[in-house]
């Protein structure tokens, strides 16, 4: 029996850049700078850490164990661009509770392949962007081409986010209200209007979903990539992640460490802080990421002028007064920071995010509408983004936070961040009538094979801190960082790309703490 699922927008974000201390006369306490030039001795690799079992083999799987068909023009329309590669297509069924099945709990998948290596290269998306069918495709199009022939790039649509069976039970109308409350304490009864939008949005889909809307969460997507493996008919899965999809890869690892080859994880998030903790950190980091942004607007001329934090504050205060509406959307406060928050962690789209601004303060909004579209409601072929993103979040963690409480953070944090803190403040409140989930099974610790953590140190997502504490949480674990400003460094820094290859292909781990230049 097929359920329908739902979707989000949320997101931890990102801490300080790391700042590199000057020449020294003598040997370097610093970590090895990894470069591109051919001028330079190449980089050191060791084969794997003492303390850990070597890197298995990549494996292979059986490529007809799953009926493919061509999607090439579909993922194509996903990606926004022609796919120069042929893209296939199939799906697998679930139990959404695979350590106790019940008839009739299940979920179909959507699931994408590029290349014609031998090895599954299993690709894993974050449940608040695009799905890893077609961030698959897209990487595909941005690693050298050696890795495709030695792997099979397969994207993996998380629990709720695909086509087939995506989360959907809140109206978009009521999502774009959700998302446009922007907290600001001076706004009297608009974290109590976000606490009764969300909890009525919530019941909808409890009362339309039942107990599989709890399984919508890190722990099943890990479950869901071992019955991947069982259907690819793979000795083990090779896995890349991004941002918050390191949760789901870390705990499949734990319950099945026998099933992991090559792991990647691009951008995790933090496992030791709570959601208040991880709310803090991201505004931080989401600050930082703007204080980015606005400096290269300036740079390159800014339609915003020379003080876009200004500008962003002033256009705040005018939607507040009033909101542009385009179409069914209404383009509040909230609605400009979402699409700033949406748009931080990508420079390559810091032009597009100007000149929206800068439409909606001269009362156009429909470029900001454009940009949190994805999230509100289907978009390109693929579903809402806020639905499956909320059950994750929610899901995922215990902490529930009261109003009152959300109201105290909201003013201290604005004295961290004007911009942000009474935002991140109010988004606490999203999970407050979500069920509280049951603790996940303890998993036994074993010794897991090397296993690569990439940092990004200007992530405004996922803020360097957190993929340096998953580092640490792992004994095998190397961890490299990319001095960058971005939400993760794949593919985005040469030099990463080149380390990922290496490893993933020549079982090459790079020196412990290695830094890419930005």
């Amino acid at each position: 029996m097929r359920h329908r699922i739902l979707r989000c927008l949320w997101v931890p974000m990102m801490l300080l850049a790391l700042l590199m201390g000057g020449c020294t006369a003598g040997p370097s306490d610093r970590p090895a700078v990894a470069v591109r030039d051919a001028n330079l001795p190449p980089q050191r690799f060791q084969q794997a850490l003492p303390s850990s079992p070597p890197l298995p083999p990549a494996g292979d799987y059986y490529r007809n164990s799953l009926p493919w068909r061509d999607c090439t023009g579909a993922i194509s329309t996903g990606l926004g661009l022609a796919s120069p590669r042929r893209v296939e297509c199939s799906e697998i069924r679930v139990d959404t509770a695979a350590d106790r099945p019940v008839f009739g709990n299940s979920l179909h998948l959507d699931l994408t392949r590029v290349g014609d290596g031998p090895a599954p290269l299993v690709v894993v998306g974050e449940a608040s962007g695009e799905p890893g069918t077609v961030r698959a495709a897209r990487l595909a199009q941005q690693l050298p081409p050696a890795l495709l022939d030695r792997f099979t790039l397969i994207g993996m649509a998380r629990r709720g986010t695909g086509p087939s069976e995506p989360l959907d039970c809140i109206p978009k109308t009521t999502r774009n209200q959700i998302i446009g409350i922007d907290s600001d304490p001076t706004q009297a009864g608009q974290l109590d209007s976000l606490l009764d939008i969300t909890r009525v949005a919530i019941e909808t889909c409890v009362q339309d979903l039942g107990e599989v809307l709890t399984t919508i969460n890190s722990t099943g997507a890990a479950d869901d990539l071992e019955q991947l493996r069982v259907a690819l008919n793979a000795p083990v899965l090779n896995v890349i992640s991004q941002g918050e999809a390191s949760r789901t890869v870390t705990e499949f690892a734990l319950r099945y460490p026998s099933s992991v080859g090559r792991v990647v994880l691009d951008g995790a998030v933090d496992p030791t802080l709570d959601d208040v903790a991880a709310a803090e950190a991201s505004l931080v980091a989401t600050d930082a990421g703007y204080t980015a942004f606005a400096a290269d607007c300036v740079a390159r001329g800014c339609p915003l002028g020379a003080d876009p934090r200004a500008a962003l504050l002033t256009l705040a205060d005018g939607l507040r007064r009033n909101p542009l509406r385009i179409g069914w959307q209404l383009i509040t406060a909230g609605i400009a920071y979402q699409a700033v928050l949406d748009t931080v962690g990508e420079p390559e789209r810091w032009p597009q995010l100007a000149h929206a601004l800068a439409a909606a303060r001269s009362g156009d909004g429909a470029e900001l509408a454009a940009i949190v579209t994805p999230i509100l409601t289907t978009d390109r072929g693929l579903p809402a983004r806020f639905d499956p993103a909320l059950a994750t979040h929610c899901n995922d963690t215990p902490t529930r936070v009261p109003p009152e409480r959300a109201q105290q953070l909201a003013r201290q944090w604005q004295q961290r961040s004007a911009l942000f803190g009474p935002l991140f403040a109010g988004r606490l409140l999203l999970c407050s009538a979500w069920p509280v989930p049951s603790p996940p099974p303890e998993s036994e610790v074993r010794a897991l094979p090397p296993v690569l953590v990439v940092a990004t140190a200007g992530d405004p997502v996922t803020p360097a801190e957190g993929a340096r504490r998953t580092a640490q949480s792992m004994a095998s674990a190397t961890l490299v960082t990319w001095q960058g400003q971005a939400h993760g460094a794949l593919p985005r820094s040469p030099c990463v790309a080149d380390l990922v290859t290496r490893f993933l292909m020549d079982a090459s781990v790079p020196r412990q703490g290695t830094l890419c230049p930005p």
